[in-house]
């Protein structure tokens, strides 16, 4: 029997750059980067290699970070001008696996209820969906670069 029997684990890889050119107003950039129908998704998270930019640099633009039918899945759609700075350049984590409303109350104190909350933000997919970066309708944005990670698993349920 192979070692590859047991991989049961997968992780979904898309970059966006800008490089290869601008990204529009009011569109889905598309990632060619699919998840199978099925999948259950435990934890995505992002590197920004470049900041995010609007080509008028004032930053109003708004970006969301999902899938096919919820764009903002990962990442809710927000300002790249935003305090919160989940568009600089960094590591940041996402709305999926991340831990559901871990400020709910002060104890967590058991290993179970942390359990319980990251397991709220899983996904189980109805459908095969690719992985989009979808713009708002401010401005174009033309200067950035990031690449996200999905992990999954394929459960078998298919809708």
């Amino acid at each position: 029997m192979g070692k590859d029997l047991n991989r049961n684990e997968f992780v979904a890889t898309a970059t966006w750059n800008t490089a290869d050119g601008a990204l529009a107003d009011n569109a889905s950039a598309t990632s060619g980067v699919w998840i199978p129908e099925g999948a259950l998704i435990t934890k995505a998270y992002y590197y920004v290699e470049t900041s995010m930019q609007d080509d008028d640099n004032g930053d109003s633009q708004t970006l969301a970070l999902g899938y096919t039918g919820a764009t903002g899945a990962f990442v809710a759609a927000i300002a790249i001008s935003d305090a919160t700075n989940v568009w600089d350049a960094g590591a940041h984590g996402t709305l999926v696996g991340m831990g559901a409303n871990l400020g709910a109350d002060a104890a967590h104190d058991s290993a179970l209820e942390v359990i319980a909350l990251n397991a709220a933000t899983f996904i189980q997919t109805t459908a095969d969906v690719e992985l989009l970066l979808t713009t708002g309708s401010e401005r174009t944005v033309d200067t950035g670069k990031l690449t996200v990670w999905v992990h999954y698993v394929q459960t078998g349920k298919l809708a």
